[in-house]
């Protein structure tokens, strides 16, 4: 086994390892609190505990779903956040190479309404500017 220092160095809890809880509730808050890039649920009913993991990059459920063959042949992506960033990211996917814009637009009729609340929450956080593109001195 050519990486077994590195296996090692994984188990020992520098890089990783095996965490054990008093209970399933316990595994799930540490799971989601630490976001994995990488988890493995071994359990004969592994879709039972999915619902209870948000935070985690790639999830592979079972005992016959190996990190190695997510890799090669299942096809999850292999490019993952790091670092806890699962907590508010997910894998690379064709989604980040294609650009969205907001639209957005409003009928005459709708705006004076949307104008009056608008101009309450651009005053309250002070951007007069804001405040201003909606108010008497803007109608229209």
């Amino acid at each position: 086994m050519r990486r077994i220092e590195y296996s090692r160095d994984v188990l020992s809890g520098s890089r990783g390892g095996i965490v054990i809880t008093r209970d399933r509730q316990e595994a799930y808050d540490f799971i989601n609190d630490y976001a994995p890039e990488h988890l493995q649920i071994l359990s004969k009913s592994p879709f039972e505990h999915l619902s209870h993991i948000r935070n985690a990059a790639e999830i592979l459920l079972g005992e016959h779903a190996p990190g190695s063959m997510a890799n090669y042949l299942m096809g999850p992506n292999a490019v993952l956040p790091t670092s806890g960033a699962a907590r508010y990211s997910g894998g690379l996917s064709v989604h980040d190479f294609l650009k969205a814009s907001s639209v957005g637009h409003v009928t005459a009729k709708g705006y004076g309404e949307m104008a009056r609340h608008t101009y309450r929450f651009a005053s309250y956080e002070g951007f007069d500017a804001h405040a201003n593109a909606v108010s008497a001195m803007r109608m229209f």
